[in-house]
């Protein structure tokens, strides 16, 4: 009986710029394989290549796939990278939830949980950039000196002034998905559960350790 091999699986955070000009969309196993073999070998974070018809058709409100991207600078500059795009559906009220006392839970938007604005479309997104091979995000992290770090090694792998970063502007070719593929970073952002949102770009870190002993701010 012919025996199906397992596709290429990789962990998110290994992809790489090579992967995406090869794959421009990839799919999180867990949701795309949970009749095949190779099931047991995945993670929430296993993706791989998708091999069906373009425009991908997102069967759900929060699809976990990722394109190819282009990202462009303020200063005009161009980087490669990928994000997950959003159904037009995104922000509809997620169905009710029935609660252990038989109740059930008032139905809210994603933006309502998250800073109440259509900006935490931002937290779908999750846009990565590739600079010099290496994937950099926009994610403010909670603890304060890994907040610090990722930013200050963002600037200095780039090499840019904030003015010469933001606004940017990302996006995937329409043909890949059927849905929101593009979208706009002002900032590092964040947008925690049921907390205000932050959307920062970083200058304060810059002043207090300028990259390259050189302020850039």
């Amino acid at each position: 009986m012919f025996e199906m091999h397992s596709p290429l699986l990789k962990d998110q955070c290994s992809l790489t710029e090579i992967d995406f000009s090869r794959y421009p969309v990839w799919v999180r196993a867990q949701d795309y394989d949970r009749d095949e073999s190779w099931f047991r070998e995945c993670t929430e974070q296993t993706y791989r290549p998708w091999d069906g018809p373009l425009p991908l058709e997102p069967d759900s409100q929060f699809p976990f796939v990722l394109l190819a991207a282009s990202f462009r600078l303020s200063s005009g500059d161009t980087y490669p990278g990928y994000f997950q795009p959003a159904t037009e559906e995104w922000d509809s009220p997620l169905p009710p939830r029935k609660m252990k006392d038989g109740t059930f839970a008032k139905p809210l938007q994603w933006s309502v949980r998250r800073g109440g604005t259509p900006l935490s479309i931002l937290a779908l997104h999750r846009p990565v950039v590739f600079i010099e091979d290496k994937a950099y995000d926009f994610h403010l992290r909670r603890d304060l000196e890994r907040r610090k770090g990722s930013v200050l090694d963002f600037y200095t792998a780039i090499g840019k002034r904030p003015d010469e970063v933001f606004p940017v502007e990302f996006s995937a070719s329409l043909a890949l998905f059927r849905g929101i593929v593009s979208g706009r970073l002002d900032g590092f952002y964040t947008f925690p559960l049921d907390r205000p949102f932050e959307i920062d770009r970083g200058e304060r870190y810059l002043t207090e350790s300028p990259p390259f002993g050189g302020s850039l701010s």
